[in-house]
């Protein structure tokens, strides 16, 4: 569904080789300013790379109109900003125009627990609240596609602000969207929750591709200690990675 090949920004990413086919769910992984949010902007059609190209279904992305991107792409970035105290059930339909009367679907209300949250104003919601809206507005824009199996939902930290239960909840819906040959693409700092949910990861570090390909071919202590500069403690614990950073940490 996407190739980058060879994707490079001066000072953020250099050369980046990637394939994300459809139905999988990638987790892009790294420390603070690895490159994730530029390398995501890039997949959604938002940023342009300064070198080599990302193409979508065969077609560089920067041939797409924005306008039928987002009939079939979702984008959630990390900053949000709300100015009007509307009610979170009209911010959300907002983004679903074309819609009509159409009610949210139960399967999205229920993944992020909308419901008590529809009535109020958006600028009275937690962070985690605001979160969980703001994701249920990324993908009611692109609902038609995710029912066909069609979407591509490109999400950055997604996971911010959510407590546990949440974040495992949004985490299996997604499992399920993909299941559906929905493809996904997030960024995550959670490794235990990556290596549990994703089907694939890439791991920057500096803008440079430490690793990418299935789980257990990311998710080993030598490519973590070259992504993040620590060691890493990794058990299989009935068929689920388990990974602890070493304490006291030795920075290398």
């Amino acid at each position: 569904m996407i190739t980058l090949s060879k994707v490079g920004v001066s000072g953020r990413l250099d050369a980046i080789n990637l394939v994300v086919n459809k139905a999988q769910h990638w987790h892009i992984l790294g420390q603070n300013g690895a490159g994730k949010s530029t390398l995501l902007q890039i997949m959604a059609g938002l940023a342009l790379p300064q070198h080599g190209r990302c193409l979508l279904s065969g077609t560089p992305i920067s041939d797409y109109n924005l306008a039928h991107l987002a009939r079939f792409r979702a984008f959630h970035g990390q900053q949000q900003v709300h100015s009007f105290a509307i009610p979170a059930g009209q911010y959300i339909d907002f983004y679903g125009a074309g819609k009509g009367a159409h009610p949210l679907p139960a399967v999205l209300t229920e993944a992020l627990e909308l419901k008590p949250l529809l009535s109020r104003p958006v600028t009275r919601l937690s962070g985690g609240e605001q979160q969980r809206v703001n994701l249920a507005r990324a993908l009611w824009q692109v609902w038609t596609a995710i029912e066909a199996g069609e979407a591509l939902l490109v999400l950055d930290e997604p996971m911010q602000g959510l407590d546990i239960r949440h974040q495992l909840t949004f985490l299996t819906f997604l499992q399920q969207l993909c299941q559906q040959g929905n493809s996904t693409i997030i960024s995550s700092h959670d490794l235990t929750l990556s290596a549990r949910f994703a089907s694939h990861a890439m791991l920057l570090n500096g803008g440079q591709q430490v690793a990418s390909g299935t789980i257990s071919q990311v998710f080993t202590a030598e490519n973590l200690k070259m992504g993040y500069g620590i060691a890493f403690d990794i058990t299989n614990n009935q068929n689920t990675l388990q990974i602890h950073p070493q304490w006291p940490p030795v920075l290398s």
